[in-house]
């Protein structure tokens, strides 16, 4: 492979470490890798725009617009404002196809908007209003799914959520589970 866009060389180590990390093959490495470079113009890295297109355009949902600021704020890993091909990959894979767990530790980085390690309230109506508004629900529900969660996710009652209590709400709960996993819009 051995492309060089900027100061980074996608090397076939690069590969090698995605087809461990991500349980693809090499082949699908690839696939991934030019259509991810023919997305952002030939470089490496995405900017918010460029995600939020391509984002769209793999899930075939044009609603989702405003739900791609958050997604990008958690593909974005080490927070340099642009989503690399390997954060890309990995983050998609385990959002789509990973285990439960996984997918569910992920839909809190999401929810987690202030990226403090806990879900408030408003972090929770917030992201909830936009994913009844994507699917077409009613705000009204989106108010009452905040209630539910906030009560049967927060065991503590501290009226704060943690990543383990989210993730094991939704483990338990299928229906608020599924609600919550923005990724599977």
């Amino acid at each position: 492979m051995g492309h060089r866009y900027g100061k980074h060389t996608f090397t076939e180590r690069d590969v090698q470490v995605l087809v461990k990390s991500s349980g693809k093959t090499e082949n699908e490495i690839r696939q991934w890798y030019e259509e991810f470079r023919k997305e952002s113009d030939g470089a490496d890295r995405m900017n918010k725009r460029q995600f939020q297109s391509y984002y769209t355009k793999l899930k075939q949902n044009s609603k989702l617009e405003e739900i791609t600021d958050h997604i990008f704020r958690v593909f974005d890993t080490d927070q340099s404002g642009t989503v690399d091909f390997a954060e890309f990959l990995i983050a998609y894979i385990a959002t789509t196809t990973g285990p439960s767990r996984q997918k569910f530790e992920y839909a809190f980085e999401l929810f987690d908007i202030n990226e403090n390690e806990k879900v408030e309230r408003k972090e929770a109506e917030k992201m909830l209003s936009i994913i009844c508004r994507i699917i077409g629900v009613s705000q009204e529900d989106a108010k009452l799914y905040t209630e539910t969660i906030m009560l049967s996710f927060d065991t503590n009652q501290d009226k704060i959520i943690t990543k383990e209590e989210f993730v094991t709400g939704c483990l338990h709960d299928t229906t608020l589970g599924e609600m919550v996993n923005a990724f599977n819009l």
